[in-house]
């Protein structure tokens, strides 16, 4: 097999090698990416504060009323009582279950606010850990799959690795020091095929002479465009 076969055999190689180490690198990028449950997580989070701070309104609320109504059960007994005669405290008693009476009303209203806000708060609550289930349940069926492309991945990697390393021997020295540094200036390009009559990478036409040059054994002929090593075919 002449140098530039083998140069174009290890650009097939590292082009694959390339893609599944890309592929690899993307796979183990989505692997790491969690945004959605933590999206998930920090909205049951937030619902959940949401809960409790509705749930301790109702509860002021509800002692609220609690007191008023046991300030109202003292006023009462001690105006029917019979331990009042005083016409004045008996009537600064009647003016002060009155204005209890009407606070307690009030007091209902928020505290029937404070409950349908704590139903709300529950059922958003309720809704927002199912969702996160979910999204646990595809985060883990999604990964299952990664990890399989993953697995799959390393092993086509290490393949070609082994590959590479068999077809490295018989590359001299200063064609593989060309062939890296090509690679590296050249978008990981360093050989071409010859299509059409034109350097398969950027295209440029070729002369009869230079695609004649290239047949000739142990000859690396370059695109005098790009500069790659052009493979006949």
């Amino acid at each position: 097999m002449s140098q530039i076969s083998v140069l174009y055999r290890l650009q097939q190689i590292d082009g694959q090698l390339d893609n599944a180490r890309l592929a690899l690198q993307n796979v183990e990028k989505e692997l790491s990416d969690n945004s959605l449950l933590s999206e998930a997580q920090q909205t049951v989070l937030v619902t959940e504060q949401k809960y409790q701070a509705d749930l301790k309104q109702q509860r002021e609320s509800e002692n609220k009323s609690y007191d008023v109504r046991a300030k109202i059960e003292l006023s009462e007994a001690a105006l029917y009582g019979g331990k009042v005669q005083n016409p004045k405290e008996l009537q600064d008693l009647q003016n002060e279950i009155a204005s209890l009476k009407r606070l307690i009303i009030t007091l209902e209203d928020h505290e029937l606010e404070a409950m349908m806000a704590v139903d709300e708060a529950e059922s958003n609550l309720t809704h927002a850990k199912s969702a996160m289930k979910d999204d646990e349940a595809k985060q883990i069926e999604h990964n299952a799959v990664l990890n399989g492309e993953k697995t799959k991945l390393l092993g086509q990697i290490e393949r070609l690795e082994s590959e590479r390393r068999a077809a490295l021997p018989p590359i001299s020295a200063p064609d593989i020091t060309l062939y890296e540094q090509l690679r590296k200036a050249r978008n990981g390009v360093a050989v071409v095929k010859i299509s059409s009559r034109a350097c398969g990478a950027c295209g440029a036409t070729l002369t009869a002479a230079l695609i004649q040059s290239t047949q000739s054994p142990g000859l690396l002929v370059r695109c005098p465009t790009c500069g790659r090593i052009l493979y006949p075919g």
